[in-house]
């Protein structure tokens, strides 16, 4: 019976181990592939040109880390980690920004400010500035903010 709860302790830090890196590893595959959608666009490349096969690798490392960060978060009722499920929701927001779908990154940003109490407050206002500086076209702040994340 010992063994069991210990298994399951072990299987819980190794699962967090696993998508904490899943989540860098997105995070870094989409950082560098805005780049480099960025680069062909200045050089007049059509971005559609961009290889499938690394999109599809690229996609799929993506999903791997939502769902990793999202069954995490869905414990929450469960489990008391507070600095576990505030890194996950920092991490989908930082995820969901690199993916421009900006709403997601409100939605977990007010997720981060409601339940976190200053430390989610300050990590989601660091997010939305990057944000802010991106609507207001100044990437040299936006590119700063992310290499400090």
């Amino acid at each position: 019976m010992k063994l069991g709860f210990l298994s399951k302790i072990f299987e819980g830090a190794l699962s967090i181990e696993r998508t904490y890196n899943d989540c860098d590893k997105a995070l870094n595959k989409l950082g560098a592939y805005n780049e480099r959608i960025e680069e062909m666009e200045k050089n007049g490349e059509n971005a559609s040109s961009f290889p499938a096969e690394e999109k599809a690798e690229l996609d799929e490392i993506v999903d791997t880390a939502i769902q990793g960060a999202t069954r995490l978060i869905n414990l929450e009722p469960t489990r008391n980690w507070p600095g576990v499920f505030r890194e996950m929701h920092k991490n989908l927001a930082n995820i969901y920004y690199e993916l421009h779908d900006y709403d997601k990154v409100h939605a977990e940003c007010d997720k981060l400010k409601a339940d976190y109490g200053e430390v989610g407050r300050q990590e989601a206002e660091e997010i939305l500035e990057k944000f802010g500086d991106k609507e207001n076209g100044n990437t040299d702040s936006s590119e700063e903010a992310a290499a400090t994340m």
